[in-house]
């Protein structure tokens, strides 16, 4: 399911709603620092870090700030269950202040899921790559999904806040994947939330705000979903409120490269393409797989009912025709008027016995089950 991934530099500024820092053109580096101070406050150095992995986008990082991640991709030949997640670059990057992430920020990759439904139940959770999971609400999406997995060892969580974001939905519904969707005839939905939570991890008493932007696609019967924009950060209870400014300037200055986002798209157009081809290919072979059982209940049925009632069948050896015969004696022979003979002795031929004064007997054979 290719997606425009511009959606990663078009929410960024949003996020937590401060205006967007500057950038370089076309994502080059850029080794100027920048400086934020105030009142009363050490400066706090701000370098562009250019993405390692493809150079697909920028970002302001505070000075001496560990990085890790960047842009993945799953191998289509070897993703699991199916190429639904193959076919597009996903963002797994964090930026910490040190090696533990005691305040750190970090974007998550985006999921594709499918929705729950009669065709795909039987399929043990997985269609086409695609966990089968029912769209959640954003809210549930971040504390039942991603934050057991992100925190496991979190202890005495406690939600402190849950906002709605009709502002990012509304962004959403502008951005071109919504209108080329609905366009195509496609339902389209979006929902976005951001949640505040306290918890205990290490010793240590956390601040930890979760955002996730959800869509929903729904065309010729195939429903699925995925979370384009995922996005975490989090510092010590005690420092929570000093290190939001950092977390706006890091967030705010995030921008893909737009001669990345233009070859991302072409190739998210031809894995598409492949994906397609890949997916006839597959339902082609499934038919071929779901005709074959066909025929062989229908052939085992059949082999029943000639045991049952003690018969094989027999090509007759003038017309090439097949037919129902005894199988109580072993050999059968047929004339071309339609008379047969019946015989156990495989040496005996009925042309020859001059007891029957017969011709024209071919052996008629038994046809391969």
């Amino acid at each position: 399911m290719a997606v425009d991934v511009g959606i990663l530099s078009a929410l960024s500024p949003m996020i937590i709603g401060c205006s967007a820092g500057g950038t370089a053109p076309g994502g080059s580096r850029v080794d100027t620092p920048a400086v934020a101070t105030a009142s009363g406050a050490p400066p706090m150095v701000f370098t562009r870090y250019v993405d390692q992995t493809e150079g697909a986008f920028l970002v302001m990082v505070p000075k001496g700030w560990s990085i890790s991640g960047g842009m993945v991709r799953l191998n289509p030949l070897s993703a699991s269950g199916g190429v639904g997640n193959a076919t597009e670059a996903k963002i797994d990057f964090a930026i910490q202040r040190e090696r533990e992430g005691r305040v750190a920020i970090r974007w998550l990759p985006k999921i594709n899921y499918a929705q729950p439904s009669p065709y795909n139940a039987m399929l043990g959770g997985n269609w086409n790559g695609m966990p089968v999971v029912a769209m959640p609400r954003p809210a549930e999406y971040l504390m039942r999904m991603l934050f057991p997995r992100l925190r496991p060892g979190a202890q005495n969580v406690q939600v402190l806040e849950t906002q709605d974001r009709p502002d990012v939905v509304a962004a959403l519904n502008q951005l071109p994947v919504a209108r080329t969707m609905r366009a195509q005839g496609a339902r389209y939905v979006a929902t976005a939330s951001t949640v505040r939570v306290a918890y205990t991890e290490g010793g240590i008493r956390y601040q930890e705000l979760l955002f996730v932007a959800l869509e929903g696609y729904q065309y010729m019967g195939a429903a699925l979903w995925a979370n384009p924009f995922t996005i975490v950060a989090r510092a010590p209870d005690a420092e929570y409120a000093s290190y939001g400014k950092v977390a706006k300037v890091v967030i705010n200055s995030f921008a893909l490269n737009p001669g990345w986002l233009q070859a991302e798209m072409q190739g998210q157009i031809q894995r598409s393409r492949i994906v397609e081809d890949t997916l006839r290919d597959i339902s082609r072979i499934d038919a071929e797989i779901a005709r074959s059982r066909s025929d062989t209940m229908s052939r085992i049925n059949q082999d029943q009912y000639l045991t049952l009632t003690n018969q094989e069948r027999y090509v007759n050896p003038h017309t090439g025709r097949e037919e129902l015969g005894s199988n109580e004696w072993k050999h059968r022979w047929q004339n071309s008027a339609g008379e047969v003979i019946y015989a156990d002795d495989g040496n005996w031929d009925p042309n020859l016995d001059s007891n029957l004064r017969v011709s024209g007997f071919q052996r008629s054979p038994v046809r391969s089950r």
